[in-house]
């Protein structure tokens, strides 16, 4: 269709009793100098979802911009509204920034986000950019990975928050914390763009189920860290079995399913 889509089918190779159906549509071409957010760059800031992930409240996103013309800025918590100048609009509400750049933007979901859809909008100069529409769901974890793209090993620490490495890894029974985002509402509840609470703790309103190489682990804590954005799971290993280096990590909760990410272990 003038090279702006194209749709095909076929046999599934694999299964000769079922069909594949296969799309796609030519992206906008992006004007230059105008504001303007990737539409395929909304993305989990932990697990680098791909595009048609849901974002969930509280959860830290990436958004892949251009037409900025600014210096780069982190804040520190609880995250403004604004920084730099750029506000980003989710369902018209502004979303807590963490860090800007020309690129690149870092933001917090807000919690009163509701679904099933969610447009982002960013504005900056007196611009707003043109308006992405994403799926929103209750929670869409993502374990960060030590090495930030996603997967290997996941950033998950010892009690006395060693990072659990092959050099330093997690023996049968042992009690590790693992750090992700997008696990939803907490209670009691945190401001946009705060951390949890202390006393008492930000627990999150649904229970993970978590496993390691595909046997439960127990879930002690769930919730909010003192960051914005960013959660935490203390869960207890099962036994690792003889000969086991590593392991892959599960996070499930009622509409969601997280298996990016693997833990070092030693029986």
């Amino acid at each position: 269709m003038g090279g702006n889509l194209f749709l095909g089918s076929s046999l599934n190779q694999n299964d000769r009793n079922t069909y594949e159906i296969y799309f796609g549509l030519r992206m906008p071409i992006v004007r230059s100098g105008a504001l303007y957010v990737n539409p395929q760059g909304v993305q989990n800031a932990a697990s680098y979802a791909p595009t048609g992930n849901p974002i969930a409240p509280g959860e830290l996103i990436y958004l892949y911009v251009s037409g900025l013309t600014v210096t780069p800025q982190t804040a520190t918590p609880p995250y403004p509204a604004a920084l730099s100048g750029i506000t980003v609009l989710i369902n018209g509400h502004p979303a807590p920034l963490y860090s800007v750049s020309m690129t690149q933007l870092v933001a917090v979901v807000p919690y009163a986000t509701p679904g099933p859809t969610a447009s982002i909008v960013v504005q900056a100069n007196g611009l707003s950019s043109n308006t992405v529409t994403v799926p929103v769901a209750a929670t869409a974890p993502g374990v960060f990975s030590q090495l930030e793209n996603g997967s290997g090993l996941g950033a998950i620490r010892h009690t006395d928050y060693g990072v659990v490495t092959a050099n330093n890894p997690a023996h049968s029974g042992e009690v590790v914390l693992i750090y992700l985002t997008g696990l939803g509402a907490v209670n009691p509840p945190v401001a946009d763009g705060a951390g949890g609470n202390a006393d008492p703790l930000s627990l999150t309103t649904v229970t993970p189920t978590v496993t390691a190489g595909g046997m439960p682990a127990t879930v002690l804590f769930s919730g909010m860290s003192a960051y914005p954005g960013l959660y935490q799971i203390n869960v207890q290993l099962p036994a690792i079995p003889a000969g086991t280096t590593e392991l892959p990590v599960t996070i499930a909760t009622p509409n969601a399913f997280h298996d990016q990410v693997e833990i070092a272990v030693a029986p």
